[in-house]
């Protein structure tokens, strides 16, 4: 596995990770923990190479991160699912309550909860696919721009940065 793949590895498993469960929540920060994978790929290519990052170079590492880090972060939330630990519970979880604070205390219908869910399996499976995607490109722009960050941090000091002087 080369640097370029292994930082890639390392930063989407960062993304990833950032980007499910409870921890899914520092992403309504403007997708903040997309942006750190990014951050995290730039540097582990940096360390790695032991050479500069260009800021080019570091937002195609994030961006291939990001996208990895959705995929990595729909597979987490498969496996956290039976624990109710995936983001799906949590945010369902979290509409309940808003929902019974709203209706004195007194629950959410089933037929709203049923709303509230989607109509079926089908439905959902191909919405799902269709947020997985959705999520890919989100993740792989604001991916690049952690990296391009990333770049600008971790980049070469003895020259004086990107700008060369």
């Amino acid at each position: 596995m080369t640097s370029r793949q292994q930082s890639v590895l390392v930063g989407a498993v960062a993304t990833g990770i950032l980007s499910t469960s409870y921890l899914g929540f520092i992403n309504t920060l403007c997708c903040l923990g997309v942006i750190i994978g990014g951050v995290v790929t730039a540097q582990q290519y940096a360390s790695r190479t032991g050479g500069p990052v260009e800021s080019g170079d570091g937002a195609v590492l994030g961006a291939l991160a990001g996208a990895g880090g959705a995929v990595l972060a729909a597979l987490f939330d498969v496996v956290l699912r039976p624990f109710n630990l995936d983001s799906q519970s949590i945010q369902q979880g979290l509409q309940e309550q808003l929902m019974q604070g709203m209706n004195g205390g007194q629950g959410v219908s089933p037929e709203m909860m049923q709303q509230m869910q989607g109509e079926g399996p089908g439905l959902l499976s191909v919405m799902g696919l269709a947020f997985l995607l959705l999520n890919v490109i989100v993740f792989a722009i604001f991916g690049a721009i952690g990296g391009a960050i990333g770049a600008a941090i971790f980049g070469d000091e003895t020259n004086g940065g990107a700008d060369g002087g």
